[in-house]
């Protein structure tokens, strides 16, 4: 039996997955037990920060500033908006490139 045929076996064994009426292996919901009572991290709670862009009101050729980004995560957060922007409206086209005017510092252009 290969290693992967005994992984399941053991998940199945130890209650962690079941085999459904079609033969087909179902995860436990008991894997992720829910907690309750934890504060929620700022990291999660910050998720919304981009909602005031003004992406919607740009038209091709318009450009904004973001400042104050001080971590490769908060670039990252940034250039993941415009790109949910990107697929979101497959007839606009954003792009986001460091700002060359101050350190930590984006401009986000539409450029279609």
């Amino acid at each position: 039996m290969s290693k992967m045929g005994q992984h399941f076996i053991g998940l199945i064994e130890e209650g962690k997955v079941y085999e459904d009426h079609n033969g087909d292996l179902i995860m436990s919901e008991e894997i992720y037990p829910i907690e309750k009572g934890l504060e929620v991290p700022r990291s999660v709670t910050n998720q919304r920060r981009w909602d005031k862009l003004p992406f919607r009101k740009m038209e091709a050729g318009d450009s904004f500033v973001v400042d104050g980004l001080h971590t490769k995560g908060d670039e990252m957060s940034l250039r993941g908006r415009a790109t949910r922007e990107n697929n979101n409206h497959t007839e606009k086209f954003y792009s986001v490139v460091k700002n060359p005017e101050a350190d930590n510092s984006f401009r986000v252009f539409r450029v279609k």
